[in-house]
């Protein structure tokens, strides 16, 4: 997964490797699973890749609760060629039918393309799951029940926005960088890297989604930052 994501933006992205990186991900969930299991938390795998998303605060504003379930589509239609319409009644619903030719190689990127969606796979999928999954510090076996239950999950695209919420004058630098630099919060990029203007989200044109959603004040934030700094008057 390092290796694909450090190929991400020197390119190009081959289908294998993300077929590779979305199968680890795949058993990730598994594992997670039977650790759950094991803790006597009882639930269907099915229940728990529904709720991974919600979990493990996993980010991405257009399909930001399908992300696992997704790779789990993936995966399975890798092994079975193509997908059971019945078991799979719910996502086939919403994506049409799946085969491993979900997955298109096209200018240096893997593409997912099914009914109403066409975007980066690796960028706004398995970036962010695998950004959720690794997040957990404490590798003891403590830290990773508390992972597992979904009680350690660092989301950084929630502590953004608590920073720019934050009224701490010695915050206000690291506010106006954050503002000055936001990043996609579909596909991670910034505002000049980012493709989603390219891709198709629910049978509609992408665009760049700033990845913090609270309100910024500018003048307000240059003032905490200089006593010297006052508005422009007309």
């Amino acid at each position: 997964m390092d290796s694909l994501l450090a190929e991400v933006h020197r390119g190009p992205v081959r289908v294998h490797q993300v077929f590779g990186a979305n199968l680890f991900i795949a058993h990730a969930i598994d594992y997670i699973a039977a650790i759950r299991k094991a803790d006597g938390i009882r639930e269907s795998r099915v229940d728990l890749v529904r709720s991974f998303d919600e979990l493990f605060s996993v980010g991405g504003a257009r399909i930001a609760n399908r992300k696992f379930e997704l790779i789990d589509a993936i995966n399975n239609s890798l092994k079975h060629i193509s997908l059971d319409a019945d078991r799979y009644r719910d996502l086939f619903s919403k994506y049409g039918p799946m085969t491993f030719r979900s997955l298109v190689e096209e200018r240096g990127l893997v593409l997912c393309i099914v009914q109403g969606y066409r975007f980066d796979y690796t960028r706004v999928v398995l970036r962010q799951a695998y950004r959720a999954l690794s997040s957990v510090n404490d590798r003891s076996v403590e830290g990773l029940l508390e992972f597992a239950r979904g009680e350690a999950v660092s989301a950084d695209w929630t502590a953004v926005d608590e920073l720019m919420l934050s009224s701490a004058p010695e915050d206000a630098i690291d506010q106006m960088i954050a503002y000055c630099n936001p990043l996609c919060e579909d596909c991670g990029e910034g505002e000049g890297e980012c493709q989603c203007a390219e891709f198709e989200y629910d049978g509609a044109q992408g665009h760049f989604v700033s990845r913090f959603h609270a309100s910024f004040d500018f003048d307000a934030v240059m003032s905490r930052i200089s006593g010297a700094y006052r508005k422009e008057r007309s």
